[in-house]
């Protein structure tokens, strides 16, 4: 094989997590075949250049943008397609959590090939993934291992979202700036009328747009970012459970538990108390 540039990271093997991930920039002669599949899902996320993934089923090219999620047990190859291909990807076996959200289109039985049309999305994307292989070339350490799986999770999150519409090339610039605003200003009170202004459009229309492409109502989806944020203070910090509610946004402390219990089946403090492992 030429010579190429590359930089990789591996993870000892868990129940879930990151087993091996990378960040490279490959010229005309990189290719890799894989006829058994993986016994993990592997996803790709195209920086610049050009690569080709082939199935027995077909060959699709992957262009900047471009995501490629391919579930275990898929044959495969892929290639350089053209002079260069500079791509970060990572092996991985999902959080049980994941799956209340991971449902991607797939393109045919295993295989999820996407491309991400809007600049915030694939600004977004492309830097959790940087952060994910970066945390993961840290070792063992265990909170860098977290970390990396808090970006891995982040990126997987903003595929879905850009998704959610069936063509992720039709979603409206105002709707995608509006779940941009709500990611960044989850803390800050949010009402209707402010963000129908921002969009430049009426509260109904707003409302009926914003359900129609992402697929749920505004509160929802500024909760999910709010819950998804207290989670990790749980986990991460020792901070009181009526204090995280505070910090992400939640004037009720009652009104919080229930949110949390309704998405993620547990109280704060099991939550807290399960993810660190007592």
């Amino acid at each position: 094989m030429a010579k190429h540039t590359m930089d990789y990271a591996i993870n000892e093997m868990r129940a879930y997590g990151i087993l091996i991930s990378g960040h490279y920039k490959e010229n005309e002669h990189y290719v890799v075949q894989r006829p058994p599949g993986n016994v993990d899902w592997l996803f790709m996320y195209t920086i610049s250049g050009e690569g080709m993934v082939i199935t027995e089923e077909d060959g699709v090219v992957c262009r900047q943008g471009d995501v490629a999620l391919l579930l275990p047990g898929l044959s495969h190859h892929y290639r350089t397609h053209g002079s260069s291909w500079e791509f970060v990807w990572v092996h991985f076996i999902p959080d049980p959590e994941w799956n209340t959200w991971m449902r991607f289109p797939e393109r045919y039985n295993r295989f999820v090939h996407i491309s991400i049309a809007d600049m915030p999305y694939r600004f977004v994307i492309e830097e959790a993934m940087k952060r994910m292989h970066l945390h993961s070339m840290q070792g063992a350490n265990s909170l860098h291992i977290r970390l990396s799986m808090i970006a891995l999770e982040e990126a997987l999150l903003h595929v879905r979202l850009a998704s959610m519409t069936g063509s992720v090339a039709a979603i409206d610039p105002r709707i995608a700036d509006i779940l941009h605003f709500l990611q960044h200003s989850f803390r800050n009170k949010v009402s209707l009328p402010e963000l129908a202004k921002r969009s430049c459009l009426s509260t109904s229309r707003l409302s009926h747009l914003f359900k129609e492409q992402v697929g749920d109502t505004i509160v929802n989806t500024l909760h999910k970012f709010r819950l998804e944020k207290a989670a990790q203070l749980l986990v991460y910090t020792t901070r009181q459970v009526s204090e995280i509610a505070e910090d992400v946004g939640f004037d009720s402390i009652d009104h919080f538990s229930r949110l949390f219990k309704a998405y993620f089946s547990v109280t704060p403090s099991t939550y807290r108390k399960d993810k660190a492992g007592g």
